[in-house]
């Protein structure tokens, strides 16, 4: 879970802003600060349960392991291996699964 002091920290910025202590060019870094830890958070959690997930993803659009590899520009064997838990996927083929998971082959394609 994203460290409950930084989201903490914000919420108090949040309020300091409200009252005109805290100015929006700060709150603005302050709230970038914060979506860039949550996304590392989820980038994190997907990669430790990507074996299931991807297999899941697959079934669910109904594509094949070297359709899935094709899209995201891997091969056949990186998906083969992240499906057996062998290796996880890292960069922008993380990033790009986590896409599909939550919008569906549309966003891609």
């Amino acid at each position: 879970m994203t460290d409950e002091l930084l989201l903490k920290a914000q919420r108090i910025a949040q309020r300091f802003h409200e009252s005109g202590t805290v100015s929006q060019t700060t709150m603005r870094e302050i709230n970038n600060i914060v979506d860039e830890a949550v996304q590392e958070e989820r980038l994190r959690a997907f990669a430790e349960s990507s074996a299931e997930r991807i297999r899941a993803l697959r079934e669910k659009e109904k594509i094949s392991q070297g359709v899935l590899a094709r899209l995201i520009n891997m091969s056949a064997n990186s998906i083969q291996k992240w499906e057996r838990d062998e290796t996880k996927p890292t960069g922008a083929a993380l990033i790009l699964l986590m896409l599909i998971e939550e919008k569906g082959l549309q966003i891609i394609c």
